[in-house]
Protein backbone atom coordinates (compact mmCIF):
# COMPACT_ATOMS: atom_id res chain seq x y z
CA UNK A 1 0.00 0.00 0.00
CA UNK A 2 2.80 2.43 1.05
CA UNK A 3 4.64 1.76 -2.37
CA UNK A 4 1.37 2.51 -4.33
CA UNK A 5 0.75 5.82 -2.33
CA UNK A 6 4.00 6.81 -3.43
CA UNK A 7 3.89 5.24 -6.81
CA UNK A 8 0.20 7.31 -7.42
CA UNK A 9 2.27 10.45 -5.84
CA UNK A 10 5.00 10.18 -8.23
CA UNK A 11 2.39 10.62 -11.05
CA UNK A 12 0.51 13.22 -9.27
CA UNK A 13 -2.57 11.08 -9.31
CA UNK A 14 -5.17 12.42 -6.74
CA UNK A 15 -5.74 15.92 -8.25
CA UNK A 16 -9.12 16.76 -7.13
CA UNK A 17 -8.61 20.51 -8.33
CA UNK A 18 -9.35 22.18 -11.64
CA UNK A 19 -6.55 24.62 -10.87
CA UNK A 20 -2.87 23.74 -12.25
CA UNK A 21 -0.93 22.11 -8.93
CA UNK A 22 2.13 23.49 -7.62
CA UNK A 23 5.29 20.92 -8.94
CA UNK A 24 7.06 19.42 -5.91
CA UNK A 25 10.42 17.21 -5.68
CA UNK A 26 10.59 15.17 -2.74
CA UNK A 27 14.56 13.62 -2.21
CA UNK A 28 13.94 11.20 0.02
CA UNK A 29 17.04 8.98 1.51
CA UNK A 30 15.82 5.81 2.30
CA UNK A 31 18.89 4.75 4.77
CA UNK A 32 17.84 7.11 7.26
CA UNK A 33 16.27 7.26 10.59
CA UNK A 34 15.10 3.72 12.10
CA UNK A 35 11.47 3.34 10.92
CA UNK A 36 10.09 1.57 7.51
CA UNK A 37 11.16 3.75 4.78
CA UNK A 38 8.38 2.65 2.22
CA UNK A 39 6.01 3.46 4.75
CA UNK A 40 7.04 6.72 5.67
CA UNK A 41 7.92 6.83 1.95
CA UNK A 42 4.31 6.30 1.16
CA UNK A 43 2.41 8.65 4.33
CA UNK A 44 4.51 11.53 3.72
CA UNK A 45 3.96 11.02 -0.34
CA UNK A 46 0.45 10.39 0.22
CA UNK A 47 0.24 13.78 2.20
CA UNK A 48 2.12 16.34 0.12
CA UNK A 49 0.61 14.83 -3.25
CA UNK A 50 -3.20 16.08 -2.14
CA UNK A 51 -1.63 19.83 -2.86
CA UNK A 52 1.29 18.91 -4.95
CA UNK A 53 2.25 17.48 -8.48
CA UNK A 54 4.62 15.49 -6.53
CA UNK A 55 7.59 13.47 -8.33
CA UNK A 56 9.60 10.96 -5.59
CA UNK A 57 13.55 10.65 -6.21
CA UNK A 58 14.99 8.34 -3.93
CA UNK A 59 19.12 8.42 -3.13
CA UNK A 60 20.94 5.33 -3.99
CA UNK A 61 24.95 4.58 -3.03
CA UNK A 62 25.67 5.71 -6.35
CA UNK A 63 23.40 8.72 -6.92
CA UNK A 64 23.20 11.64 -3.77
CA UNK A 65 20.72 14.52 -2.86
CA UNK A 66 23.21 17.12 -4.61
CA UNK A 67 22.65 15.19 -7.94
CA UNK A 68 18.68 14.87 -7.66
CA UNK A 69 18.55 18.60 -6.39
CA UNK A 70 20.17 19.34 -9.34
CA UNK A 71 18.16 17.30 -11.91
CA UNK A 72 14.51 18.60 -10.07
CA UNK A 73 15.71 22.53 -10.44
CA UNK A 74 16.11 21.17 -14.02
CA UNK A 75 12.99 20.10 -14.22
CA UNK A 76 11.54 23.51 -12.91
CA UNK A 77 10.52 21.76 -9.59
CA UNK A 78 8.42 25.00 -7.61
CA UNK A 79 9.31 23.33 -4.22
CA UNK A 80 12.42 20.72 -3.65
CA UNK A 81 11.87 18.83 -0.24
CA UNK A 82 14.61 16.06 1.25
CA UNK A 83 13.61 13.65 3.55
CA UNK A 84 16.31 12.27 5.90
CA UNK A 85 19.15 13.47 7.87
CA UNK A 86 21.67 16.59 8.11
CA UNK A 87 23.88 14.93 5.32
CA UNK A 88 21.15 15.14 3.29
CA UNK A 89 19.12 17.98 4.17
CA UNK A 90 22.51 20.01 3.76
CA UNK A 91 23.35 18.51 0.21
CA UNK A 92 20.16 19.99 -1.09
CA UNK A 93 20.24 23.18 0.62
CA UNK A 94 23.47 23.96 -1.03
CA UNK A 95 22.04 23.46 -3.95
CA UNK A 96 19.09 25.40 -3.84
CA UNK A 97 21.21 28.68 -2.26
CA UNK A 98 20.66 31.43 -4.30
CA UNK A 99 17.79 29.78 -6.53
CA UNK A 100 14.80 31.56 -4.37
CA UNK A 101 13.34 27.94 -4.89
CA UNK A 102 12.03 26.92 -1.30
CA UNK A 103 13.53 23.83 0.66
CA UNK A 104 11.20 21.38 2.55
CA UNK A 105 12.13 19.45 5.03
CA UNK A 106 10.96 16.34 6.85
CA UNK A 107 13.86 15.48 8.95
CA UNK A 108 14.24 11.62 9.99
CA UNK A 109 17.99 11.66 10.44
CA UNK A 110 19.56 11.38 14.53
CA UNK A 111 20.09 14.91 15.48
CA UNK A 112 18.43 16.94 13.15
CA UNK A 113 20.18 20.23 13.94
CA UNK A 114 18.98 22.32 11.19
CA UNK A 115 15.09 21.40 11.44
CA UNK A 116 15.70 21.81 15.53
CA UNK A 117 17.17 25.71 14.92
CA UNK A 118 14.35 26.38 12.56
CA UNK A 119 11.38 25.10 14.51
CA UNK A 120 10.48 22.63 12.23
CA UNK A 121 8.98 19.79 13.82
CA UNK A 122 11.14 16.58 14.73
CA UNK A 123 11.02 13.46 16.50
CA UNK A 124 11.85 15.09 19.57
CA UNK A 125 8.96 16.81 19.41
CA UNK A 126 6.77 14.01 18.43
CA UNK A 127 8.32 10.20 18.42
CA UNK A 128 5.18 9.00 16.40
CA UNK A 129 4.07 12.04 14.05
CA UNK A 130 6.48 14.49 13.68
CA UNK A 131 6.69 13.50 9.94
CA UNK A 132 2.92 14.84 9.56
CA UNK A 133 3.73 17.72 11.56
CA UNK A 134 6.89 18.64 9.19
CA UNK A 135 4.83 18.48 6.14
CA UNK A 136 1.54 20.35 7.18
CA UNK A 137 4.85 23.00 7.67
CA UNK A 138 5.47 22.34 3.80
CA UNK A 139 2.25 22.29 2.90
CA UNK A 140 1.11 25.72 4.98
CA UNK A 141 3.66 27.48 2.49
CA UNK A 142 5.01 29.95 5.14
CA UNK A 143 8.57 30.99 4.06
CA UNK A 144 11.88 31.98 5.45
CA UNK A 145 15.16 33.41 3.79
CA UNK A 146 18.31 32.27 6.12
CA UNK A 147 21.63 32.85 5.64
CA UNK A 148 24.34 30.29 4.43
CA UNK A 149 28.25 29.80 4.24
CA UNK A 150 30.69 28.70 1.96
CA UNK A 151 33.65 26.92 3.73
CA UNK A 152 37.24 26.10 2.31
CA UNK A 153 38.93 23.24 4.09
CA UNK A 154 42.39 21.51 2.81
CA UNK A 155 40.04 19.05 0.98
CA UNK A 156 36.93 21.53 -0.17
CA UNK A 157 36.32 24.70 -1.62
CA UNK A 158 33.19 26.81 -1.39
CA UNK A 159 31.62 23.55 -0.10
CA UNK A 160 27.93 25.19 1.23
CA UNK A 161 27.28 25.39 5.22
CA UNK A 162 24.05 25.49 6.36
CA UNK A 163 25.01 24.63 10.46
CA UNK A 164 28.36 24.94 11.83
CA UNK A 165 31.97 24.51 11.47
CA UNK A 166 34.09 22.91 14.75
CA UNK A 167 37.71 22.50 15.46
CA UNK A 168 39.12 20.72 18.35
CA UNK A 169 36.78 19.70 20.84
CA UNK A 170 33.45 19.75 18.32
CA UNK A 171 35.44 17.71 15.61
CA UNK A 172 36.16 15.25 18.11
CA UNK A 173 33.19 15.06 19.71
CA UNK A 174 31.27 14.37 16.23
CA UNK A 175 34.47 11.68 14.92
CA UNK A 176 33.80 10.12 18.83
CA UNK A 177 30.22 9.49 18.24
CA UNK A 178 29.03 5.98 17.70
CA UNK A 179 26.59 5.31 15.14
CA UNK A 180 24.79 2.91 17.31
CA UNK A 181 24.59 4.98 19.95
CA UNK A 182 23.53 8.29 18.20
CA UNK A 183 20.54 5.39 16.66
CA UNK A 184 19.98 4.85 20.38
CA UNK A 185 19.81 8.34 22.02
CA UNK A 186 19.98 10.96 19.19
CA UNK A 187 21.55 14.42 20.08
CA UNK A 188 22.22 12.63 23.26
CA UNK A 189 24.95 11.03 21.61
CA UNK A 190 26.87 14.17 20.76
CA UNK A 191 26.77 15.38 24.47
CA UNK A 192 28.16 11.98 25.64
CA UNK A 193 31.29 11.87 23.37
CA UNK A 194 31.97 15.53 24.00
CA UNK A 195 32.16 15.15 27.97
CA UNK A 196 34.44 11.71 27.26
CA UNK A 197 36.51 14.12 24.58
CA UNK A 198 36.92 16.83 27.38
CA UNK A 199 38.30 14.82 29.99
CA UNK A 200 41.27 14.35 27.44
CA UNK A 201 40.79 18.04 26.05
CA UNK A 202 44.06 20.05 25.43
CA UNK A 203 44.70 23.50 23.86
CA UNK A 204 46.48 23.94 20.73
CA UNK A 205 47.58 27.57 18.91
CA UNK A 206 45.00 29.05 16.88
CA UNK A 207 45.19 32.66 15.00
CA UNK A 208 42.13 34.00 13.85
CA UNK A 209 41.21 36.61 11.29
CA UNK A 210 37.66 38.16 11.50
CA UNK A 211 36.74 41.07 9.09
CA UNK A 212 39.81 42.29 8.95
CA UNK A 213 41.25 41.64 12.71
CA UNK A 214 43.50 39.22 13.93
CA UNK A 215 43.88 37.50 17.07
CA UNK A 216 46.42 34.54 18.27
CA UNK A 217 46.51 32.14 21.55
CA UNK A 218 45.72 28.77 23.02
CA UNK A 219 42.45 27.08 22.86
CA UNK A 220 40.28 23.64 22.86
CA UNK A 221 37.57 24.41 20.33
CA UNK A 222 36.51 27.05 17.56
CA UNK A 223 32.67 26.86 16.56
CA UNK A 224 31.59 28.85 13.43
CA UNK A 225 27.57 28.75 13.47
CA UNK A 226 25.36 29.85 11.29
CA UNK A 227 22.68 28.10 12.45
CA UNK A 228 22.34 25.43 15.60
CA UNK A 229 20.24 23.67 18.13
CA UNK A 230 20.37 23.92 21.82
CA UNK A 231 22.76 20.99 22.01
CA UNK A 232 25.49 22.10 19.98
CA UNK A 233 26.53 24.51 22.92
CA UNK A 234 29.57 25.86 21.99
CA UNK A 235 27.23 27.88 18.94
CA UNK A 236 25.83 29.93 21.45
CA UNK A 237 28.42 29.74 23.74
CA UNK A 238 29.10 33.56 22.71
CA UNK A 239 25.84 35.77 23.66
CA UNK A 240 23.20 32.54 24.61
CA UNK A 241 21.73 32.82 20.75
CA UNK A 242 23.05 31.48 17.50
CA UNK A 243 21.03 34.10 14.52
CA UNK A 244 20.32 32.29 11.32
CA UNK A 245 19.06 35.63 9.36
CA UNK A 246 21.52 38.27 10.70
CA UNK A 247 23.98 38.23 7.60
CA UNK A 248 26.64 37.17 11.17
CA UNK A 249 28.54 34.06 11.71
CA UNK A 250 28.69 33.49 15.77
CA UNK A 251 32.89 32.42 16.47
CA UNK A 252 33.14 31.21 19.60
CA UNK A 253 36.59 29.79 21.09
CA UNK A 254 37.26 27.23 24.33
CA UNK A 255 40.24 27.45 26.43
CA UNK A 256 40.76 24.81 28.39
CA UNK A 257 41.99 23.60 31.82
CA UNK A 258 45.47 21.57 31.24
CA UNK A 259 47.20 19.85 34.08
CA UNK A 260 45.76 16.59 36.14
CA UNK A 261 42.62 15.12 37.21
CA UNK A 262 41.31 18.31 38.73
CA UNK A 263 42.01 19.67 35.28
CA UNK A 264 39.99 17.42 33.70
CA UNK A 265 36.93 17.34 36.29
CA UNK A 266 36.81 21.25 35.59
CA UNK A 267 36.75 20.96 31.49
CA UNK A 268 33.33 18.69 31.84
CA UNK A 269 31.75 20.89 34.42
CA UNK A 270 32.21 23.66 32.75
CA UNK A 271 30.85 22.41 29.98
CA UNK A 272 27.74 21.62 31.94
CA UNK A 273 27.31 24.95 33.36
CA UNK A 274 27.58 25.79 29.64
CA UNK A 275 25.07 23.00 28.40
CA UNK A 276 22.99 24.59 31.23
CA UNK A 277 23.12 28.34 30.28
CA UNK A 278 22.47 27.82 27.04
CA UNK A 279 19.46 24.81 27.56
CA UNK A 280 17.52 26.65 30.07
CA UNK A 281 18.15 30.52 29.75
CA UNK A 282 20.53 30.54 33.31
CA UNK A 283 23.66 33.02 33.78
CA UNK A 284 25.10 34.56 30.88
CA UNK A 285 27.84 31.96 29.20
CA UNK A 286 30.34 34.02 28.51
CA UNK A 287 33.15 33.45 30.52
CA UNK A 288 36.11 35.81 30.52
CA UNK A 289 38.98 34.49 29.37
CA UNK A 290 37.85 31.00 28.91
CA UNK A 291 34.58 31.81 26.39
CA UNK A 292 34.78 34.07 24.07
CA UNK A 293 33.69 35.19 20.58
CA UNK A 294 31.39 37.41 18.38
CA UNK A 295 29.85 37.80 15.64
CA UNK A 296 31.59 37.79 11.99
CA UNK A 297 30.83 37.98 8.49
CA UNK A 298 34.33 36.60 7.33
CA UNK A 299 36.86 34.33 8.94
CA UNK A 300 39.78 32.54 8.63
CA UNK A 301 41.64 30.27 11.17
CA UNK A 302 45.06 28.49 10.64
CA UNK A 303 45.78 25.94 13.95
CA UNK A 304 49.46 24.80 14.58
CA UNK A 305 49.64 21.83 14.43
CA UNK A 306 46.37 21.35 11.64
CA UNK A 307 43.36 20.65 13.11
CA UNK A 308 40.37 18.17 11.71
CA UNK A 309 37.44 20.39 10.47
CA UNK A 310 34.01 18.55 11.05
CA UNK A 311 31.37 20.57 8.62
CA UNK A 312 27.32 20.36 9.24
CA UNK A 313 28.34 16.84 11.50
CA UNK A 314 30.87 15.47 8.24
CA UNK A 315 34.69 15.07 8.96
CA UNK A 316 35.85 17.37 5.37
CA UNK A 317 39.85 17.61 5.83
CA UNK A 318 41.49 19.74 8.66
CA UNK A 319 42.93 23.37 8.96
CA UNK A 320 43.50 26.23 7.57
CA UNK A 321 39.60 26.94 6.92
CA UNK A 322 37.49 30.10 5.53
CA UNK A 323 33.70 31.11 6.39
CA UNK A 324 32.03 33.40 4.59
CA UNK A 325 28.69 34.43 5.00
CA UNK A 326 26.06 34.57 2.26
CA UNK A 327 23.23 36.68 3.49
CA UNK A 328 19.33 35.60 3.53
CA UNK A 329 20.62 32.96 0.67
CA UNK A 330 18.60 30.12 1.10
CA UNK A 331 14.58 29.93 1.04
CA UNK A 332 12.74 27.39 3.56
CA UNK A 333 9.36 26.34 3.96
CA UNK A 334 9.10 26.88 8.17
CA UNK A 335 6.31 27.10 10.82
CA UNK A 336 4.46 30.11 10.79
CA UNK A 337 6.41 31.54 13.91
CA UNK A 338 9.68 31.48 12.10
CA UNK A 339 8.00 33.46 8.94
CA UNK A 340 8.09 36.95 8.49
CA UNK A 341 5.54 38.91 8.67
CA UNK A 342 6.82 41.20 6.31
CA UNK A 343 5.49 44.87 6.20
CA UNK A 344 4.17 46.31 8.80
CA UNK A 345 0.93 48.55 8.66
CA UNK A 346 1.38 52.02 10.00
CA UNK A 347 -1.93 53.05 10.55
CA UNK A 348 -2.62 49.50 12.37
CA UNK A 349 0.08 50.13 14.39
CA UNK A 350 -1.13 53.80 15.56
CA UNK A 351 -5.09 52.76 16.39
CA UNK A 352 -3.05 50.20 18.64
CA UNK A 353 -1.00 52.98 20.10
CA UNK A 354 -3.90 54.94 20.51
CA UNK A 355 -6.21 52.49 22.10
CA UNK A 356 -3.58 51.01 24.55
CA UNK A 357 -2.27 54.06 25.35
CA UNK A 358 1.18 53.08 24.58
CA UNK A 359 4.12 54.19 22.25
CA UNK A 360 3.72 53.40 18.60
CA UNK A 361 7.50 51.54 18.86
CA UNK A 362 5.53 49.33 21.58
CA UNK A 363 2.66 48.25 19.40
CA UNK A 364 4.93 47.91 17.02
CA UNK A 365 6.74 45.39 18.38
CA UNK A 366 3.02 43.46 19.32
CA UNK A 367 1.90 43.96 16.14
CA UNK A 368 4.49 42.05 14.70
CA UNK A 369 4.29 39.31 17.18
CA UNK A 370 0.65 38.86 16.86
CA UNK A 371 0.61 39.22 12.88
CA UNK A 372 -1.16 41.26 11.16
CA UNK A 373 -4.50 39.90 10.83
CA UNK A 374 -4.43 39.29 14.48
CA UNK A 375 -3.69 42.70 15.50
CA UNK A 376 -5.89 44.07 12.92
CA UNK A 377 -9.27 41.73 15.09
CA UNK A 378 -7.63 42.86 17.96
CA UNK A 379 -8.15 46.57 17.02
CA UNK A 380 -11.58 46.14 15.38
CA UNK A 381 -13.24 44.30 19.06
CA UNK A 382 -12.01 47.71 21.07
CA UNK A 383 -13.55 49.67 18.53
CA UNK A 384 -16.71 47.67 19.26
CA UNK A 385 -16.29 47.71 22.75
CA UNK A 386 -16.21 51.28 22.70
CA UNK A 387 -19.18 51.84 20.70
CA UNK A 388 -21.41 49.40 22.69
CA UNK A 389 -23.78 51.77 25.13
CA UNK A 390 -22.71 51.52 28.56
CA UNK A 391 -24.98 50.81 31.79
CA UNK A 392 -24.72 53.97 34.25
CA UNK A 393 -23.81 53.52 37.72
CA UNK A 394 -26.83 52.89 40.17
CA UNK A 395 -27.40 55.79 41.90
CA UNK A 396 -27.94 56.59 45.87
CA UNK A 397 -31.67 56.66 45.10
CA UNK A 398 -31.80 53.57 42.52
CA UNK A 399 -30.25 51.54 45.63
CA UNK A 400 -32.79 52.36 48.24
Amino acid sequence: AAAAAAAAAANGDGATSSAPMKRATLIYNPVAGQENPATILGDIALKLSEHYQLTVLQTKPDVGPEELAKQALKEKADVIIASGGDGTVGAVAGVLVGTGVPLGIVPRGTANAFSVALGIPTHLDDPSGFQNAAADVILAGHTKDVDTALVTTSEVTDYPMILLLGIGYEAEMCDAADRDLKNALGPLAYVISGAQKLLTASNFNATVHVDGETAEGEVAAITVANAAPPFSVLAHGHTGECIYDDGKLEAIGYVAEEGGVTSKVKNVVNMARLFSGVMFGDDPVQKEGQIFGGRYSDIKIECEPPQKVVLDGELLGTTPVTARVIPNSLRVLVPPTAAPHGEVDAELVHKLAEQEGIADEVAEVVVEKLGAETAAKVVDDIETAEDMPVVAPATEEQKQ
